[in-house]
């Protein structure tokens, strides 16, 4: 009998533990027990990163241990092709009710000036927090959208900051989702 794998979002601030402990994403997320994903927006973030962690971030995605999810949708026109945050036809999923609800419900948090990733303020961790409502969303930072789509539409959010040295990661997500 085979286990449908848990389906993780990484954060990027997350990149920071699992690049400072050395973490091995192959060994400790083995594809048959974990789906690692990120969103079409935590792209953007990965050239702003330094570069030896940016290269462990891009080895992961050229390892296919990473994927990027991307809604179904349409262009926006106000930006150029290689910042749009959905996929086009026949590209991307279609957002489930829960996830379209948080992100209507946090389209006011994001903030009106774009920054240097191409990305608003805020942005990032809105596309996340309407994941956690059908994934779990790693992160160190479990504040802002994150925390209201776990507090108010019941989103999925392990905090990395609570993970011991020492603790097998994939231990501490199990720990955490049993709670």
């Amino acid at each position: 009998m085979s286990t449908i794998p848990i389906s993780l979002f990484v954060d990027s601030n997350a990149w920071d533990a699992f690049f400072d402990r050395g973490i091995d994403l192959h060994l400790e997320f083995p594809s048959d027990q974990f789906s690692i994903q990120i969103t079409k927006e935590a792209e953007f973030e990965i050239a702003q990163m330094p570069p030896d962690k940016r290269q462990y971030v891009e080895a992961a995605l050229n390892d296919k241990i990473i994927s990027t999810d991307t809604y179904f949708g349409f262009n926006d026109e106000s930006l150029p092709p290689e910042q749009q945050r959905v996929a086009g036809f026949d590209c991307g999923r279609f957002a489930s009710e829960e996830e379209l609800a948080v992100l209507r419900a946090e389209r006011s948090s994001v903030g009106p000036t774009m920054r240097p990733t191409g990305l608003y303020k805020n942005e990032a961790d809105v596309s996340l927090a309407a994941r956690s409502t059908v994934s779990v969303v790693l992160t160190c930072d479990g504040k802002g959208a994150l925390k209201r789509a776990k507090n108010m539409y019941g989103g999925t959010v392990v905090d990395l900051k609570k993970w011991n040295a020492g603790e097998p990661l994939a231990t501490f997500i199990r720990a955490e989702l049993s709670k």
